[in-house]
């Protein structure tokens, strides 16, 4: 029956054993490849105890093979600093995990000052395994340390870190093995009973939850960036719009115009809307803006790309062969359309239209320079018309589009 017993008791060390380095294996590699492209320095963290655990667990089971010029008491030694090590560098991986936005500069503080003070114990160790002394003192340090871990993780709690919540249950197995072995140690003396096998169970425990910590802050820190990237595009946007008629402004018609993937306009028209000072005088600067808003819906159309550039002035990028045709067509549904949303204005609102073909090697600023002397001499000519010039230079004839 003890043999059937101790032979149960083999086989669960040997399963724990087995599934501490596969888990070590993924979680740490997972970890070491990550390092130098998310460059997070608590992966450096993880890394280096995933490191410390793995020689603490080759040193310490029975189970795993040894070179023969290691005797086994620096076989032992070699597990216990390796042991101090991994807890150690619990402080420093959970202030560098803890997001940005969480203060916490006393916890932050205390969980930095682990790795120095492990030291203390650290220095023990050649006393204590070689000739069995201070071993109290040792184990009253780490147990010490281990309140300045659990303090840090309540305090960084309470400020509300969400990795910090993960890490309380990732390690909460393990503080508990090793909070029952040093008081056994410090009370009973000796080991723990089954404590490797359980200590290896609580490490796989750690390694899966915190992995399932790291994916929730990667995907947390995914949202946060696609949050900021759409305010950033939506604020672009805004820069790009004309706030009352909601179509583009100057910069808004400079980026169409400019934008590799699209095609290049065959013309331009540059429309003013005819005495719109009267109206605002007349009737208030409300009507006079509701005039504009109704002057850019009309503009809406298929084959034309509307901008406002400020007061009463419009630009339409054309396209098709047809373009003057489609710019006298959006200049004459400017009345409908005015009519048909301010119909309280006892006269039809009217407007001229400078036009210009776009040249080869032409820039916006100089086809709109072109269709600015069209507009002028469209207004010169009574208004209510678009014309467009013939040439560019000086006494170049103009004609009606």
């Amino acid at each position: 029956m003890r043999e059937r017993e101790e032979g149960r008791e083999m086989d669960w060390a040997s399963a724990t054993l087995g599934a501490f380095i596969a888990s070590a294996f993924i979680f740490g590699g997972t970890a070491l490849a990550l390092l130098p492209i998310m460059r997070r320095r608590f992966l450096a963290w993880i890394v280096a105890r995933v490191t410390a655990i793995t020689i603490m667990v080759w040193a310490l089971a029975e189970q795993l093979p040894v070179p023969d010029f290691i005797s086994d008491t620096e076989r032992l030694l070699i597990g216990v600093v390796a042991t101090d090590l991994g807890f150690a560098f619990t402080g420093p991986m959970l202030a560098s995990y803890l997001e940005k936005r969480v203060v916490a500069r006393r916890e932050r503080k205390l969980l930095g000052l682990m790795l120095p003070m492990s030291l203390v114990p650290i220095a023990l160790l050649p006393s204590i395994v070689f000739a069995g002394r201070l071993d109290w003192l040792h184990d009253t340090i780490l147990l010490g340390m281990l309140g300045m871990l659990c303090w840090g993780i309540a305090g960084t709690i309470r400020e509300g870190s969400r990795a910090a919540i993960f890490q309380a249950f990732a390690w909460a197995p393990a503080l508990a093995v090793a909070i029952a072995a040093l008081l056994h140690e410090l009370i009973v003396g000796g080991m723990i009973p089954h404590y490797f096998a359980a200590m290896m169970g609580a490490l796989v425990i750690e390694f899966i939850i915190t992995a399932m910590g790291v994916v929730d802050g990667f995907m947390g820190i995914k949202g946060e960036r696609d949050r900021a990237l759409k305010d950033m595009r939506e604020a672009k946007l805004a820069t790009a719009l004309d706030p009352l008629t909601n179509i583009a402004n100057r910069r808004g018609l400079e980026q169409h115009f400019n934008g590799k993937q699209r095609r290049r306009p065959t013309g331009l028209a540059l429309v003013d809307c005819d005495h719109f000072k009267r109206i605002n005088d007349q009737f208030g600067h409300d009507v006079g803006d509701s005039v504009l808003c109704a002057v850019a819906r009309s503009l809406d159309s298929e084959n034309l790309f509307a901008a406002r550039l400020g007061g009463e002035e419009f630009v339409l990028l054309l396209y098709g062969e047809n373009w003057q045709e489609a710019a006298e067509i959006a200049r004459r549904g400017i009345t409908q359309g005015v009519r048909n949303a301010v119909p309280e204005l006892p006269y039809p609102i009217t407007a001229s239209a400078g036009l210009a073909a776009l040249e080869e090697n032409d820039t916006l600023g100089s086809v709109m320079k072109r269709a600015d002397r069209a507009l002028y001499a469209a207004k010169e000519a009574g208004r209510n018309r678009s014309l467009s010039l013939t040439e560019f230079r000086p006494g170049a004839s103009l004609k009606s589009a």
